[in-house]
Order: structure tokens, then sequence, then C-alpha cells
């Protein structure tokens, strides 16, 4: 080997080992930003080709090394199941976060909200059974009535407000997922350009922020670009977006998603779409919003029925009491009136205690109202319950001074009975108006609670992972410094085995 040789090695020792170097001290520069993988020079023996009598002959070890090639460190095995759990903790984080809201908004179902105004309205009811005629406890009993009406409408609007808010958060989820569709093709678009670690982690970051919104389903091509999928539909394939996501959101049917052609922008899909989204924020705001189909959880919807129906229940028992029977029938609820000399007299009720604000034959909580009526002329409220049988004499003739009974309060004790009075549910249970949403609000506790727990869990094993996935390909501190110590002194040693040669030609030439 020769001294210009010798002196060549030399030199692409120290190239080789300061390139070696900066990857080193990149690599500790980016100790500390999420998703950067650490990476490593490969070295590789230069070949030593000779001709000898026209046969080439190559030698490996006799001209020196150089970079053969720089390693990123991404374990996809180990990407997968980091952004699979991340994606998991994020859908029971979304579902949690909704449900939240309704726990907030089950606690004015307690003692200091609906359920408290209850126990005020039967503590008139009971008022009104001591003092029927009088028109400031009558007055008293349709204001209980009216405010537990209006806290059955600011619950249900509540509960609106609520899905309304939770339907546009899934609107903006939906709007990230059509960015980084966008992002992922521009990223395999400079990836076929020209393929590198970096545009490698730029295409994991972005399947690592989709994980956040929904399931990520991939195939990696020979190019190394990422096509993503949507159940087995190819959303996004090289460079280019096939499909964009599209949502619609109806209260009375729920949240929907499609895919829409960016080709052909007639073209359609909604068949699979929203049921091929299996975790991720935005399956957690569906859920809340539709339910899953086999729910362990509250959902709007079925806290809304659970209101709903309660509201119903309360409207038509009373109103059933409010115009109990008829003349003809011989027993009947009365409210009062005036007669032609002013005074109170009884007459038989005819006014519903409740009416629907929409006109509809349904009760609910958003249209339970107090009958304008009654709100108008508080004596209309049926406090009493006539059996003419006991005005009638034996040969058949009606008192007519029954009218006059404006004592009676056996109506008002029936108001009053509802209180304790077992009804039948939707659900098949028998319990007291109170009790069912006391009940359903205890239930509805015990499941968030049981989501709260799982959100917990899921975002231990997501951080878990991260970490592991961090531990495998992320930089570490000591290993970089012991590289930096041996390329240091592998650059040291080749700059000393320069300079002896150089020193050694200098005195030959001199000899000379």
């Amino acid at each position: 080997m020769s001294l210009n040789q010798s002196m060549n090695i030399a030199l692409g020792s120290m190239r080789n080992y300061q390139y070696a170097l900066t990857v080193v001290s990149q690599n500790m520069a980016n100790v500390h930003v999420p998703g950067y993988h650490r990476q490593r020079v490969n070295f590789a023996t230069n070949e030593y080709t000779t001709r000898c009598e026209n046969v080439i002959s190559t030698i490996r070890g006799m001209n020196g090394a150089r970079i053969d090639s720089l390693t990123d460190y991404i374990d996809m095995g180990a990407f997968k199941g980091m952004i699979d759990s991340n994606s998991d903790a994020n859908y029971y984080n979304a579902l949690a976060d909704a449900l939240s809201g309704l726990e907030d908004i089950a606690d004015d179902l307690g003692d200091n909200g609906l359920n408290g105004l209850l126990n005020k309205f039967y503590t008139a009811s009971a008022n009104l059974e001591q003092s029927p005629a009088d028109y400031a406890t009558r007055l008293q009993f349709v204001q209980a009535a009216n405010d537990v009406c209006e806290k059955f409408n600011d619950l249900s609007a509540k509960y609106d407000s609520l899905a309304d808010d939770k339907a546009q958060q899934a609107n903006f989820d939906v709007q990230a997922i059509n960015n980084l569709f966008d992002q992922l093709a521009q990223a395999n678009e400079q990836q076929v350009k020209n393929s590198s670690t970096v545009t490698q982690e730029n295409i994991n970051g972005i399947l690592q922020e989709l994980s956040n919104y929904m399931d990520v389903q991939t195939s990696v091509n020979s190019n190394g670009t990422v096509d993503l999928y949507v159940g087995d539909i190819a959303v996004v394939q090289g460079g280019k977006v096939n499909y964009t996501l599209q949502s619609n959101y109806d209260p009375k049917t729920g949240y929907d998603l499609s895919l829409k052609s960016t080709q052909n922008p007639d073209y359609v899909i909604t068949n699979g779409v929203k049921e091929a989204f299996n975790s991720g924020a935005l399956k957690g705001a569906m859920d809340f919003l539709n339910g899953n189909g086999s729910a362990t959880f509250p959902t709007i919807n079925s806290v809304k029925a659970a209101l709903d129906e309660a509201a119903n229940a309360f409207a038509k028992a009373l109103n059933e009491i409010q115009t109990f029977g008829s003349i003809g029938e011989g027993v009947f609820a009365a409210s009062m009136t005036t007669n032609d000399k002013g005074e109170l007299i009884l007459q038989e009720s005819t006014e519903a205690l409740f009416e629907t604000s929409d006109g509809t034959d349904t009760f609910s909580a958003s249209n339970i109202k107090v009958n304008q009526k009654i709100l108008d002329d508080p004596y209309l409220v049926a406090a009493a319950r006539i059996d003419l049988s006991e005005y009638t004499d034996e040969e058949g003739n009606v008192d007519p001074n029954w009218i006059y009974s404006i004592g009676n309060s056996d109506n008002a004790v029936e108001f009053s009975a509802l209180q304790n009075k077992k009804l039948t549910w939707a659900d098949g249970s028998s319990a007291t108006l109170s009790q069912f949403l006391t009940n359903n609000a205890t239930k509805m506790g015990l499941e968030i609670g049981n989501i709260q727990q799982k959100a917990q869990n899921a975002q231990d094993i997501a951080d878990m992972d991260a970490t592991n996935y961090s531990n495998l390909v992320g930089v570490n501190l000591d290993e970089e410094l012991a590289d930096m110590i041996k390329y240091q002194r592998s650059f040291e040693a080749s700059a000393r085995l320069f300079t002896t040669i150089n020193d050694l030609m200098g005195t030959i030439i001199n000899m000379v």
C-alpha cells in the first residue's frame, strides 16, 4: 500500500467520522422533539480493484471505509401498536368528555333541581287541599307547576345544546381528518421525489395525528409511500386523495358520515362509512350522539328520552286528574268560576292543566307548558271532585247547590297523591316520578364513572406504548455520548495517521 493511498484512507476516515459526529450532534439536539427517530451511520469498506494480466481482482479492506447508509430507527410494528392504543385512548377520552357534560346537567335533576321543584309542587298541592278557594294558594300551585315545566324545558334545551356542541366538535374532527388526508398525499409525493428518513418521519407524524381522530388502516408501497383506508376504501393512494370525509347531523337521526369522490363530486359513498370508524375521537363523539347498538353508557338520545318520558308521565297524570270524569258520569273534577252575583261557584273542569307548546299530542321535556288559560285564571285549577250521588235525594233529584261546595278539595288530594303513586315506565319498572328521575341519575352516574375509568386505563396504556416506542426508536443520551467519544477518538486517530504520513512524505522528499 503506497503512502498516497494511506493518506487518502486517513483523510476519508476523518471525513467519515466528522459526518458521524454531525449525526450524533443532530440526535442529541432533537432528544426532546416528539416523533424524532434516532439515526445511525453505517460504514462499509471501499473496494480495492487491481488489474493484472487482464484479470480484475477486487479486494475489500485495502482502500479504507466509506459511509454506506444512514439508518433511521423506525419500528413499524411498534409504531402501529402505539397509534392503535392512542386511537383507543382518544375514543374513550372524547366519550368521557361528552358524558361529563351529561353529568353536569344530571346534577340539575336532584333536590336542588327538578326533583326539588317537584317537591315544591306537591307542597303547593297540599296547601291547595287546605285552602281550595284561596286565590293566593291557587296562584302558588299554578306557579309551582309552571316552575316544573320551565325546568323540564331548561333541561331539554341544555341537552340539545350539549348535542349541538358535540356535533360541532365532530365536524371539527372531520375537517382535521380531511386536512391530514391532504398532508399525507403531499408527504407521499415528497417521498417519491426524495426518499429520506425525514420524509418517513413526516408520514409517521401525520399518521400519528390521524390516530387522534380515527383508527388508522394503511398499506405501505414499495416506494415508501403509504395508502390510507376507511374500511376497504382507499381514501389516499400515494400522492392522490381519492375521497374526502363528509358529515351530516340531524338530532332525530343522529350523526352520519359519507365519503365524497374528489374526481366525481356527485359520487358519494354512504353505506358502511360510519361503521368503519372503530376508535378515535370522532367515533367517541358519534357514539355519544348515536349510541353504538350495545351501549353500556348513557347517550344524548337515551337521557333525553328518559326526560321526555318523565315529562309526559307528569303531564298526562295531572291532566287526567284535572279533567277527571264528567257530570254525565256523576263524578267529576270541578274548577271555580263566579256567578252573576260575583260569588265563587264550582263548575265541571274542562281545561287541561298542561298543554304542548308545539300543538302535538305527546308531551316532552321541550314542549310541556301550563295551559295559558289556567295561567291567566288560577280558579280554573280543579281542586274539587264532586260525586253527584251525595247531592241526590231518594227520588233522584240532584241538589243544584253542589256548585257552592267550594271547600271541596278531593281533587287536590289526588294531585298530592301523585307524589307517592308508582307509575309503569317504558323499561318495565314501577316507580314514582321522583324515584324514576333519581334512579336514572344514579344509573347514569355509575355508567359515566365506568367510562371515565376506561378512559384512564386506555390513556395509561397509550402513554406506556408511547414511552416504550420512544425508548425503542428515540434518542438515548448515554448511547449518543458513547458514540460521540468513539467517533471523536477515531477522528483523532485518523488525523494523527494523516499527520504522520504527511511528515514521512516530507522527510522522503527532503532526502531526495
